[in-house]
């Protein structure tokens, strides 16, 4: 019979249930188990995901699916005999608690396709230890009821006796799911595996998320919901469908309209099917179809776990559920900083756009696992930058992400969606591997989820986690890499803060260049971040410039993260040397400074231009402190005039730039790529003030490479200089200004450098500085912070051949392409 395609209308990504409803089916369709003639009703069935929905091809049609589950579909042992509430651990074999009596009526029954399940009931009953079990919980009940008719000495003896039985029925319990594992059927082992991931040694078995606490949430058992479904969808003598079942099954697959008589809920797999505004009125219960149930519990049975082997750090035993991670309270929005109930995991379910079978599938969820470069995926996070890294890969599209976490302590756990991580089509770098260095990312969640952790270093990390979500989803990798250094930064200043957070977790590792050009938005605000970000280190090495090798001034000088905390160059404590950790090699790595608050931590919260200028004193100052031979205001990256132009004309966000420097100190330097605008033929754009200051801070060496003075010439600052603009402030009046630019001009003049714009020479004339002419309409103190911005020897030449001209070569203001620093 040719295949037909079928659209299962009732089975969606989300909710959770609705998702396990589909893998239930193509599960039970594939399985000789469960069909009543132990062959399987239709070995070639194939499934996928298109438009939101479930798709079968099935030689079977509509109506063959809707007789197999109607007549010859042979229900899974869903049990859960560990359990207290399953009906094999009541202390008493005529218990009418439900769970025995559905035991019973599946026992009793006739029906041939409940044939397997009433087997491994009797197995049960028949288990030493279950039965061991069961006499202690008996025993240790008819203790608790004698002690309430005592007093004294005979009371204490009674609840000290229930004790010593209590603490014997724990150890056979922890003994009960290896001894079971062992002589059950397969199909229940099935079911015990998705449950359990089950150790030899006693007491270590693992719960999977998924199912609760072992196939139980709360005082909810989900062998016992699944079995009070099964009477409503079938007679357990005959068989037999019972009377609206057709249609409620109809409803379930095909999403056909139903009337729904039964009161009840999903559970923690389809959260908001019941409580307030979930259906008409102030509070209502929904109804429930029982085939959404059934089907969804056999689609449970597709998260077997297994026993594996970790090779990390600790290279320990762990459990591994299929798709299945430690929680990130981060990177959908959902959750808020101060949330008390950690979730309980995440599962994230893969959706496939092509046609597979089960057994294709299934070997795909019994690996069940993401990798990435580096390690194992643990958490959420780490799921995202595997997925990154995956590109579109066995055929999977893309993964719904839930969590599983308790509203409140007195509520059941719910599967909320997270919203859906998408495959990208060609794999991404994994450039948060560099916050993973010598385990630095982990280090610092860890210390933000202690007790004792502040709300703000919280909010921090928690900030950082989400952004760093958003660098693994292409549509917003430039924006959560520009998010993240803002995040880092203000989880570093906390850090920077806090002597008990030092002493666990050092500076964040130098991060690669990846995120330098990554948070690359074109803007101002981001090149003069970028070139602020690199002073005090060295250019990138290459081939074709000379001028990258590390100067003496520049390795001497401070670089610019021990402007915003107490670090300094030397490798933490137990990694001097090293190269190499966990797959990747490491950069420079940096630690904190001894004496706990050096005077070089400058940048506080008065702003970004108070902060600069802070910084442009506090560098010149240690040209004095350190004997250093030049002055520390060169870097590794550029700003180009327009950039400083538009800073100068206050057409330009500080806090944006400040946001982002913050996290850029943490980056391994590197040159900016030129943009169409950015020619430096246009130096006249800038007020002449600035083309008069700003070479007296260029360094000597540069300088020197442009021709502008000998060799064996300097340069120095006049003291006193920086703090003329400071004192002017806001002041637009230009007085201020004027008065820098007199004293700018004569320290030029007195090392050699040439200008014919002379204020006590020249009388009259374009030649002369008519007092406060120069500085109108600029701010003081931003000019002073813009003395600070490093740009290239082109923009030097520049400004050189405005404010000083015939003071240099004009091939030294037009370099060509070989001696250009290029940016």
């Amino acid at each position: 019979m040719k295949p037909e395609q079928l659209t299962l209308d009732g089975c969606a990504p989300t909710p959770l249930a609705s998702y396990l409803k589909a893998l239930g089916v193509l599960r039970l369709l594939s399985s000789g188990t469960n069909n009543v003639t132990g062959e399987s009703v239709d070995p070639q069935v194939r499934g996928w995901w298109e438009g939101e929905r479930f798709h079968l091809r099935t030689t079977l049609g509509r109506e063959g699916v809707m007789r197999f589950f109607l007549h010859d579909y042979a229900p899974s042992p869903i049990i859960a005999p560990w359990n207290g509430r399953a009906g094999f651990l009541e202390g008493d074999e005529n218990s009418n608690r439900e769970g025995a009596v559905l035991m019973r009526q599946i026992e009793s029954g006739s029906a041939d396709r409940l044939r397997r399940t009433r087997s491994t009931i009797h197995l049960l009953r028949a288990n030493d230890d279950v039965k061991h079990l069961d006499g202690l919980r008996a025993k240790s009940k008819a203790l608790a009821r004698k002690a309430k008719a005592l007093t004294g000495v005979a009371k204490q003896d009674c609840l000290d006796a229930k004790r010593e039985v209590d603490a014997t029925a724990k150890r056979i319990k922890a003994t009960l799911l290896p001894s079971l594992r062992s002589v059950i059927a397969r199909e229940h082992v099935e079911y015990l595996d998705s449950c359990f991931v089950v150790s030899t040694a006693a007491g270590s078995s693992r719960a999977a998320p998924i199912l609760g606490a072992g196939g139980v949430d709360g005082s909810r058992d989900f062998g016992v919901r699944f079995a009070a479904e099964l009477v409503r969808a079938f007679d357990f003598e005959t068989g037999q469908p019972r009377s609206r079942s057709e249609t409620y099954l109809r409803s379930a697959l095909f999403g056909t309209p139903a009337r729904l008589d039964k009161i009840g809920a999903m559970g923690m797999f389809s959260p908001g099917d019941t409580g307030p505004n979930a259906t008409v009125g102030f509070k209502g219960r929904n109804p429930l179809n029982h085939w959404d149930l059934i089907l969804a519990m056999e689609g449970t049975v597709v998260f077997a776990g297994a026993l594996t082997r970790r090779w990390d750090s600790t290279g320990s035993h762990g459990a591994a559920f299929p798709f299945t991670f430690e929680p990130t309270q981060a990177g959908s929005g959902v959750f808020a900083a101060e949330d008390p109930n950690r979730p309980r995991g995440e599962v994230w379910t893969p959706l496939w756009g092509k046609p597979v079978s089960y057994a294709e599938l299934r070997a795909v969820f019994s690996e069940g696992r993401l990798t990435m470069t580096g390690g194992v995926v643990k958490t959420g996070l780490d799921a995202a930058r595997s997925m990154s890294q995956l590109g579109v890969s066995r055929g999977i599209s893309g993964f719904e992400r839930y969590s599983l976490i308790q509203p409140a302590a007195n509520l059941p756990y719910q599967a909320t969606p997270l919203g859906r991580i998408a495959t990208p089509r060609t794999p991404m770098a994994d450039i948060i591997g560099d916050l993973d260095q010598v385990d630095w990312l982990r280090k610092a969640k860890a210390a933000t989820t202690a007790k004792s952790a502040p709300a703000a270093a919280r909010k921090a990390m928690g900030r950082l986690v989400s952004s760093l979500f958003e660098v693994t989803d292409p549509g917003q990798r430039e924006v959560g890499i520009a998010n993240s250094l803002v995040a880092l930064g203000d989880f570093v200043a906390w850090l920077a803060r806090s002597p008990k957070g030092c002493a666990v977790v050092d500076p964040p590792p130098l991060l690669g260049r990846s995120w330098l050009h990554g948070a690359d938005d074109g803007t101002p605000e981001y090149r003069i971040a970028a070139a602020l970000a690199g002073l005090g280190l060295a250019p990138p090495t290459r081939l074709e410039d000379s001028n990258s090798a590390e100067s003496p001034t520049t390795r001497r000088a401070p670089p610019m993260a021990a402007h915003f905390a107490p670090v300094t160059n030397r490798p933490p404590a137990g990694f001097e040397g090293a190269t190499f950790f966990r797959g990747r090699w490491l950069r420079q790595r940096r630690s904190w400074a001894g004496d706990g608050n050096p005077p070089t931590v400058v940048w506080g919260h008065g702003g970004l231009v108070a902060n600069m200028t802070a910084v442009l004193e506090r560098r010149l100052a240690e040209t004095s402190i350190r004997g250093l031979a030049d002055k520390p205001l060169a870097g590794a990256s550029f700003a180009q005039l327009s950039d400083v132009a538009a800073f100068l004309s206050g057409d330009f966000d500080d806090a944006r730039c400040s946001d982002l420097l913050a996290g850029m100190v943490w980056v391994q330097p590197g040159r900016l790529p030129p943009r169409e605008t950015d020619g430096e033929r246009g130096p006249a754009t800038l007020p002449f003030a600035y083309a008069a200051l700003k070479p007296i801070f260029f360094t000597d060496e540069a300088l020197v490479r442009v021709n502008a003075i000998p060799s064996e010439a300097s340069m120095p600052i006049s003291p006193g200089l920086v703090g003329q603009l400071r004192a002017g402030g806001r002041a637009l009046d230009g007085r201020a200004i004027d008065q820098a630019v007199r004293t700018a001009l004569s320290r030029a003049r007195s090392s050699g450098l040439p200008s014919p714009y002379d204020s006590i020479q020249s009388r009259g004339g374009s030649s002369t500085l008519h007092s406060g002419r120069i500085g109108v309409g600029i701010r003081p103190d931003r000019l002073a912070a813009a003395m600070l911005i490093p740009i290239s020897d082109r923009g030097l030449a520049s400004l050189l051949g405005r404010a000083y001209p015939g003071a240099v070569p004009d091939e030294s203001i037009h370099p060509t392409k070989e001696t250009k620093n290029v940016d």
